[in-house]
């Protein structure tokens, strides 16, 4: 029998019924989860969020990683769509003492004879970095941002929020305008072939290539060179959320409550039931039952139509495409460092010691792409990696509530799930390669300036996070064949669902994963127009631009 708990809601538990009734029931209070819900929460829904783990939130985490006193975003800190989001027009989150902050260098390449490339936010900074390494690349750089950013700011952004077409409807709605039609040019070419074919500089090259590629893009892979205009556009739009990013999670929350909708976290779904050939709610752990005609999954494919609905209640086509799902080619190692004082980088730049996140070990091209090879093969030289770094506290001095002080700051790289020599052997050992590494880069990252340290695996990832299977940050590998209307697949990737009343809006939905916000937003469309629920929200401006640019329909989008 199920172990019930002696509380619930602040209520004995024993005066909850068995079986509560809600409109819609959203599992995961991760950031689509808690956008989905404050949106159908404002607009009238019974809602009820459902999360398995004591904290909401998901991936917007910030813990005592290291020990009491000492906090760090230990997964989302880089918040790239921020000026894009709808849910920061539709909802007065700033009440909540909630404020982000966009560094103006945002990206220092750290090189280890000492010379420096910073990406900064102004584009006319980063020039003047590159200029040093190639007066040719930094107008390549300049010209090539003007179109970039305007495919951005026209297409790629906003079609973000707004659910995909199929790949025809694309080409034919691009050909409409020139921003368009450059953008098509770059969908066919692979990050690699972009960026070689238009800088000349080796160390610009890599610089460039891990900034479009940091979130799990193959460097090689073609039909995805958008994302080298989006990447290179957003990473040097990276905004910090003051206080930790877990202040987002809680600024959505709390216009969920407020609004009448219910969280219940440390509540774990068993089940998906089913009544009449639809949904009609979920098994918890403590063995309650709550109903909804309405369930909305953030969940990855597995655990969603797998594990919690079944196969039996899928058709044969739907579970074929979930089986062959393919989930992230990478994850990441992360090391958490307390210290007494700030890395300091001896560079050739100043603005590396302010710069949002610091590249370390980014060498040149080959070197970049033999460190990825190594880790799709399973495997990490510790003497031949590469990484990025952030002093979390210089950005945030909230961080630190220690009476000691100091500083919080993590070096992170692309690690396999499934390591050669396995995680408990190699995960000390990378750890004071980093260190060793970071050291070279930044002198003062000495054992007399650490205060203590700890480590993060894939494994780990994936034990705090067990949707995030093999440590993946996305739910699903972006290829081709899953972004856009294939994500993750042509039935599912505009929320509804092959099954009457479930839905998915997850970061294995359209447009993807890193916090961008999107699927909960369409999810919560999707569910509000199918409910007949009065939308008290508007898409925004640019959305509207994007639908009277290109789209004969307001319900299109870029797949």
């Amino acid at each position: 029998m199920p172990i019930k708990p002696d509380f619930l809601f602040g209520k004995p538990f024993d005066e909850f019924p068995d079986v509560t009734e809600w409109d819609v029931i959203v599992l995961g209070a991760g950031p689509n989860g808690l956008i989905a819900a404050a949106y159908l929460a404002k607009a009238g829904a019974k809602v009820c969020l459902v999360e398995r783990r004591y904290e909401i939130g998901g991936g917007l985490a910030t813990d005592e990683v290291l020990f009491p006193g000492y906090y760090s975003n230990n997964h989302a800190i880089y918040h790239m769509m921020v000026d894009y989001m709808p849910v920061m027009q539709d909802f007065d989150i700033g009440k909540y003492g909630f404020q982000w902050i966009k560094p103006n260098p945002q990206t220092a390449a750290v090189f280890n004879d000492g010379q420096a490339l910073v990406l900064s936010h102004m584009v006319e900074d980063t020039k003047d970095s590159i200029t040093k390494f190639s007066f040719k690349d930094a107008v390549t750089y300049g010209r090539l941002m003007r179109s970039w950013k305007k495919i951005v700011a026209e297409i790629l952004g906003p079609a973000t929020y707004l659910p995909p077409m199929l790949p025809i409807e694309i080409t034919m709605a691009m050909q409409k305008t020139k921003t368009g039609q450059e953008m098509l040019e770059l969908v066919e070419e692979s990050a690699l072939d972009i960026i070689n074919n238009n800088f000349e500089n080796d160390r610009v090259k890599a610089t460039l290539l891990y900034n479009c590629c940091i979130w799990g893009l193959d460097p090689r892979e073609t039909g995805v060179g958008m994302f080298v205009a989006l990447y290179s556009d957003r990473m040097t739009n990276k905004c910090y959320c003051m206080g930790g990013s877990h202040k987002f999670a809680a600024a959505l929350a709390r216009e969920i409550l407020s609004n009448g909708g219910i969280i219940i976290d440390a509540c774990e779904a068993t089940k998906i039931t089913m009544e009449g050939g639809r949904v009609s709610g979920i098994e918890t752990t403590e063995g309650r039952i709550l109903k909804a005609k309405t369930i909305m999954s953030t969940l990855d494919p597995h655990t969603t139509f797998l594990d919690l609905l079944g196969k039996e209640n899928m058709p044969g086509d739907l579970t074929e495409a979930i089986e062959g799902w393919k989930y992230d080619k990478w994850s990441y190692f992360t090391v958490h460092v307390a210290t007494k004082e700030a890395p300091r980088y001896n560079c050739d730049d100043p603005w590396a010691n302010d710069a949002f996140m610091n590249l370390v070990g980014v060498e040149g091209t080959d070197q970049l792409l033999a460190h990825w090879d190594n880790v799709i093969a399973g495997k990490i030289d510790p003497n031949n990696f590469a990484g990025h770094a952030t002093c979390e506290s210089l950005l945030d001095p909230h961080l630190v509530h220690s009476p000691y002080g100091g500083h919080v700051s993590f070096f992170q790289m692309h690690a396999p799930y499934d390591i050669e020599g396995g995680w408990d052997k190699m995960g000390p050992e990378l750890e004071a390669a980093i260190l060793e590494k970071w050291q070279k880069a930044a002198p003062n990252m000495t054992r007399d300036n650490i205060i203590r340290t700890t480590h993060e695996t894939p494994v780990g990832i994936e034990r705090r996070f067990p949707n995030m299977r093999k440590g993946g940050i996305k739910h699903g590998d972006y290829k081709p064949i899953q972004l856009g209307c294939f994500r993750p697949n042509q039935e599912c990737s505009s929320s509804a669902t092959p099954i009457p009343g479930l839905y998915t809006c997850g970061a294995s939905n359209y447009p993807g994963g890193a916090v961008l916000g999107g699927p909960g937003y369409i999810g919560a469309n999707k569910v509000a127009e199918d409910m007949g629920l009065t939308k008290w929200w508007k898409p925004t401006r640019r959305m509207e631009q994007y639908v009277e640019t290109y789209l004969d329909s307001p319900l299109g989008g870029l797949g």
